[in-house]
């Protein structure tokens, strides 16, 4: 029965191609690649965040290029307008412009007549002066004279000059010493003759000593191409011990595999040997040993005896024939067991009643322990459910109770005192975790509608009413807001701007409002004028492009902030 049983084994187990466990093993090393190609689930949700992150922010430059363009129009129309306002003004003073250039030219003409009969006025007086000299009027005498005059300074100058270099060369030439000056040239002309033999005497030494080295260089060259060689003899040897290397230990690696697979099914077949003995042993059956079984070494010690069964039970047979003897055997089993329990009663059956009464004590025991653990968990379970029930409300309370009044501050004006009105609403009241919860805001002289229907700044303005109900639960001392003006017009960025100024912590301290609470200190990004216009001071940030860096100007509002 056991051989039978292990031929089946080993066919069963020999269904697996080493070759399609191969193919299996470089498909998984395949998909190990690319999922460490495509990186961890981590990785991806942080690039698509980052991704998502780039998205919302070109957006929003989006729609600061439609308000910058919008502007931008508007100011092309009002340079447009005032370019035909020009236009029309240089038409108007065209006429006005020839008038004044009539006159000018009038005004020209009449004096050029004056000076004209000035100049016949000075010839006629000095006449008889410019006879005298040779000239024909005064005017060419004083353009002569002053040539003249002109010419003697810049003669007298340059005649001081050369003067004052002749004199300098004279006494520089007096005081040198020229013999000396001669014992000089000839001693330094003697030490470089010396310095010329020595320097002729080192070339000659170093043009050997180079020689010599040539020669070592090409002797030293002809051993390194031998040595390279060499070295490409061995790399050539490494290589083929590399490749014997590497189908020897892609052999061992088979062998361990089949090794492996082999102790696996061995291992197998001493559990279900193991087995089948416990149940013999459990149901009185006695197997037929050898009498030297000390001497082997099988499992438990014992050495079976399989010479009682038939030739044909011993040979090796096929899966099938197998399968039917054991099924067989297995019928034949049933029958004598179904006989056994006909004829004779149980003589075991106490001993059973009492290890099955012995594991329910345990069990039951087992059970209670079981009990009483799943109580306490479940009281913990249920006092910190019923904490979390308790926190979410005392802030739910918190937020509903103060929205309102913050959404009323945010959209009340002169037109509309009351402003509008928000609140919230749980979906479940027994239990909000299960589901969400409603939010609804309706501005001033509006109807109900759902928050998807409001204009882009309602929904700010909510958003922001949200924003701060849910910070006055328990305030941060930094509130920090990111260009959260950007879909507000100038009425709703001055209500915004003039209720987070009453939050400060200036505006707290003066305020009257009890219901304000403690201030907070508040950082906001922001485009806008009229919003940071209200602050108690700017930072403003740009590129320094010397140091391909960003700088930062600061301007206190405090010393400007109307008394």
């Amino acid at each position: 029965m056991t051989g039978g049983t292990s031929g089946g084994m080993e066919a069963r187990s020999n269904k697996w191609d080493d070759k399609k466990i191969e193919g299996l093993k470089k498909k998984k090393e395949q998909f190990e690649s690319e999922l460490e190609e495509l990186g961890s689930i981590r990785e991806m949700q942080l690039k698509e965040s980052e991704t998502s992150g780039r998205i919302s922010g070109l957006e929003k430059k989006i729609q600061y290029a439609d308000i910058e363009k919008k502007s931008i129009e508007d100011k092309l129309k009002n340079l447009k307008q005032e370019k035909k306002n020009i236009k029309d003004r240089i038409g108007h003073i065209t006429p006005e412009i020839q008038k004044l250039k009539d006159v000018s030219d009038k005004r020209s003409k009449d004096i050029m007549k004056l000076e004209k009969r000035i100049n016949e006025i000075v010839d006629r007086l000095f006449k008889s002066f410019s006879q005298s000299v040779g000239v024909a009027n005064i005017r060419e005498y004083e353009e002569n004279q002053l040539k003249a005059a002109q010419n003697m300074a810049e003669e007298r100058l340059s005649l001081s000059n050369q003067l004052a270099k002749l004199k300098y060369q004279l006494e520089y030439e007096r005081k040198r010493d020229v013999d000396s000056r001669i014992k000089k040239l000839e001693s330094s002309i003697s030490s470089l003759e010396n310095d010329l033999k020595l320097v002729h005497k080192k070339e000659a030494e170093v043009k050997l000593a180079t020689e010599k080295a040539s020669e070592d260089i090409n002797r030293w060259k002809e051993e390194v191409k031998e040595w390279k060689s060499k070295s490409e003899d061995c790399e050539k040897e490494i290589q083929e011990w590399k490749k014997q290397a590497s189908a020897a230990t892609t052999s061992i690696s088979k062998l361990n595999r089949q090794i492996n697979s082999k102790e696996t099914q061995i291992n197998q077949l001493d559990e279900w040997k193991g087995e089948i003995i416990e149940k013999c042993d459990l149901e009185h059956i006695e197997l037929p040993l050898i009498a030297d079984a000390m001497e082997t070494e099988s499992s438990n010690g014992k050495e079976f005896d399989f010479s009682q069964l038939n030739r044909s039970l011993l040979q090796d047979r096929r899966p099938s024939d197998r399968e039917k003897l054991e099924a067989e055997f297995k019928q034949k089993i049933d029958a004598l067991v179904s006989e056994i329990e006909r004829t004779a009663p149980n003589l075991k059956a106490l001993d059973q009643y009492k290890t099955l009464q012995e594991k329910e004590r345990d069990v039951t025991e087992e059970f209670e322990l079981a009990r009483k653990e799943e109580k306490q968990v479940a009281d913990e379970y249920n006092s910190v459910k019923q904490k979390r029930y308790e926190l979410f409300m005392d802030a739910f309370n918190h937020i509903s109770s103060n929205i309102d009044r913050i959404y009323k501050q945010l959209t009340k004006s002169g037109t509309h005192p009351l402003g509008g009105t928000a609140y919230l609403n749980l979906e479940n009241e027994d239990d909000p975790f299960l589901h969400g919860i409603k939010y609804t805001a309706m501005p001033p002289t509006k109807r109900f509608r759902d928050m998807e229907q409001l204009s882009g700044g309602e929904k700010t303005v909510a958003a922001l009413a949200l924003l701060f109900s849910i910070h006055s639960y328990k305030p941060s001392p930094f509130f920090i807001l990111d260009e959260v003006d950007a879909a507000l017009d100038n009425l709703n960025v001055a209500k915004v701007a003039g209720f987070i100024r009453s939050k400060s912590c200036d505006g707290a301290r003066t305020s009257q409002d009890s219901e304000i609470g403690s201030g907070f200190q508040s950082i906001v990004i922001s485009l806008k004028d009229s919003f940071y216009d209200k602050a108690e001071a700017l930072v403003g940030v740009y590129r320094d492009s010397e140091r391909s860096c960003s700088r930062t100007l600061t301007f206190d509002l405090t010393k400007y902030r109307e008394s």
